[in-house]
């Protein structure tokens, strides 16, 4: 009895026998393992041997100069070179990359706006097509960078073809 609220003649709760309590002669001894020939103490697994391989300095060439640093860095670099320069196979690596590290979100500056010359490009474009005076080409040109345009038909003068299960002529 090891308990002093042990009733004398049941068994304690270290003699049970069930589900996940085998009997007490066949349990591990403390300190004794069921895989005593198993992965010894501080073996290396493939994370620790990938950490220390891509985390080693190098010194590479990527066109004529020369680019110090681990070699998880050179191997982004040397990627990010090739598929630039339309490796299809790199940038079939590199683009879901980025996606996994960076997700769907924008990376860049402000999304609402453009640079000056290319702001000053399409506000001509829309002035000169639409004959829109310059100062509701610009209006109309933030107003679709904000986004507050909608594909909706009820938002355009231009008269729409109808659909292939449309009758056509007025509703």
């Amino acid at each position: 009895m090891s308990k002093i609220d042990d009733i004398p003649g049941e068994p304690s709760d270290d003699d049970l026998v069930g589900y996940g309590r085998p009997p007490k002669h066949s349990r591990f001894k403390p300190g004794q393992s069921g895989n005593p020939k198993g992965r010894p103490r501080g073996s290396r697994g493939l994370k620790t041997d990938l950490h220390e391989v891509l985390s080693a300095r190098h010194t590479i060439q990527i066109n004529g100069k020369t680019l110090k640093g681990t070699r998880q860095q050179l191997a982004l670099v040397t990627l990010s070179a090739r598929a630039a320069t339309g490796d299809l196979k790199a940038q079939a690596l590199l683009l879901p990359l980025i996606m996994q590290v960076f997700g769907t979100e924008d990376r860049g500056g402000d999304k609402n706006t453009l640079p000056p010359a290319e702001l000053a490009m399409l506000e001509g474009f829309l002035a000169g097509i639409g004959e829109l005076p310059v100062e509701a080409a610009a209006t109309a040109a933030d107003a679709a960078m904000a986004g507050h345009l909608r594909d909706d038909p009820s938002d355009h003068d231009l008269p729409l073809a109808p659909g292939p299960d449309e009758p056509e002529g007025p509703a």
